[in-house]
């Protein structure tokens, strides 16, 4: 079993781009829900250790991620594919400077928020009954004997 270490990088605009889009100063982003109504949901992440196994997509609907109470966390991502799996060496982590809400595009791989502090909170947008029926779950382990490690 392999282990890959990830490097953080600042998310902005254009590095975040393959994944989703930063909403920041430049305007509203139209939120692609597929056919439902929309949901917005809180949800809070306890601290954890910066490493995961599993990856998750949502391949009819964007999600938004709006950090409240200046939430800072680390997320690790990967583009959509047309695979079962997200392609590791695409696979990169984000700084959340809990300021700014960001959207994944439809199908982009990705773990739930990294919180820096205690814990952090945020609303998620996204179209009701997806983690119902639009959920797909991948154990890195099987898919690619490799499991990952982030570093700050």
């Amino acid at each position: 079993m392999n282990s890959i270490r990830l490097k953080v990088q600042p998310m902005t605009r254009e590095s975040f781009a393959p994944y989703g889009i930063l909403i920041d100063s430049r305007g509203a982003v139209e939120i692609d829900l597929g056919e439902g109504v929309p949901s917005l949901t809180g949800a809070t992440a306890e601290r954890r250790p910066l490493g995961f196994e599993f990856m998750a997509r949502h391949k009819r609907t964007m999600q938004v991620f709006s950090p409240l109470a200046s939430s800072e966390s680390i997320i690790a991502v990967a583009p959509p594919n047309d695979v079962d799996a997200p392609e590791v060496e695409r696979i990169a982590a984000f700084h959340v400077n809990g300021r700014l809400p960001y959207a994944y595009h439809r199908g982009t791989w990705h773990t739930p928020p990294f919180p820096l502090r205690e814990w952090s909170s945020y609303l998620v947008v996204d179209r009701s009954g997806t983690l119902d029926d639009d959920w797909e779950l991948v154990d890195l382990r099987v898919t690619h004997q490799m499991t990952f490690e982030i570093e700050l």
